[in-house]
C-alpha cells in the first residue's frame, strides 16, 4: 500500500501487532476524532514462531480497519535483526517524509525484546534525519514530526512511570478486537507447544490497561512517555486529582 499525504499521527513499531498492544486504544480514540492515522511496521514478523508474513499482513490490515487507521505498510526490515544502521534508517526516513505525520508514536527505549529497543532508536534517529534538508534528498523533501511520544511496553515486567495517560475506556473493546485479529499468534506453530491462550494474554493486557487507567481515575488507559516537558498555559485545565 502506498500513501503520500499529511497524517496527524503515525505509529512506527517493530512488528505487526505491536501497535495494537501498546497504542491501539489511543489510535482508535484519535481516529474517532477524525484524525488521519498511519501505521508503519518495520518488519513483516517473519522470525516469529507462529503465522507466516502473508498471514500476518492480512491480520494487520484487518486490525488497522478495526482501529480506523487509514494507511498501513511494512518496510520489510529484517525481523530479529533490527539494528541502528544507515541502511535500516533510510527506509524510515523515506516513510516519515512521505507520510509527514505531526506526531510519531514509537516504542519505549527500555524493553526486553531487542527489536523493540532497536526500533525505538531507529525511529528517533530517522525522525531527526528526516528533517535535514541536505540529508539524501532522493528520499523525499525534508520533514520532521513536531512531537515524539513513546509507548510503554505492555507485557514486560519493568515498571515505567508514564508522562501522560490516555483514557481508552470507551475504546477498550475496539483494542481487544484489533488484538484478536492476529489469530495466528494464538495458535501453536509446527512442533511447538500450545502458546499462551488468548484469554490469558488478554488478561495480562487488561491488567496493564487497568493499572494505567487507575493512574488517572478511569477504567482503562494507555501510558506514554515524552522526553520534553509539556507547556501548560492555564493551571486549572489540569484534570487529574492529586488525592
Amino acid at each position: 500500500m502506498s500513501a503520500s499525504a499529511d497524517f496527524d499521527i503515525a505509529g512506527l513499531c517493530a512488528h505487526p501487532d505491536d501497535a495494537e498492544l501498546v497504542m491501539g486504544g489511543t489510535l482508535a480514540a484519535q481516529a474517532a476524532r477524525g484524525r488521519r492515522i498511519a501505521l508503519v511496521d518495520l518488519t513483516r514478523g517473519e522470525a516469529g514462531s507462529r503465522g507466516t508474513p502473508a498471514i500476518r499482513e492480512t491480520e494487520a490490515a484487518e486490525a488497522a480497519r478495526v482501529l480506523g487507521v487509514l494507511h498501513r505498510e511494512s518496510l520489510s526490515l529484517p525481523d530479529g535483526g533490527l539494528a541502528n544502521t544507515t541502511e535500516q534508517k533510510d527506509p524510515i526516513v523515506e516513510a516519515i517524509r512521505r507520510l509527514r505525520p505531526a506526531l510519531v508514536i514509537l516504542p519505549h527505549w527500555e524493553q526486553r525484546h531487542p527489536d523493540h529497543r532497536s526500533a525505538s532508536h531507529l525511529v528517533y534517529d530517522a525522525a531527526f534525519l528526516a528533517g535535514l534538508k541536505n540529508y539524501k534528498p532522493a528520499l523525499g523533501a525534508a520533514f520532521r514530526p513536531r512531537k515524539l511520544l513513546y509507548a510503554l511496553p505492555v507485557t514486560d515486567n519493568a515498571e515505567i512511570t508514564p508522562s501522560v495517560v490516555i483514557d481508552i475506556t470507551s475504546f477498550w473493546e475496539t483494542k481487544r478486537k484489533a488484538i484478536a485479529a492476529f489469530g495466528s499468534q494464538f495458535k501453536p506453530g509446527a512442533g511447538e507447544a500450545a502458546p499462551l491462550p488468548l484469554d490469558r494474554f488478554h488478561a495480562a493486557v487488561e491488567l496493564h490497561a487497568r493499572r494505567q487507567g487507575q493512574r488517572i481515575g478511569v477504567a482503562y488507559g494507555e501510558g506514554f512517555v515524552t522526553k520534553e516537558p509539556f507547556s501548560v498555559d492555564d493551571l486549572l485545565t489540569l484534570t487529574v486529582s492529586s488525592f
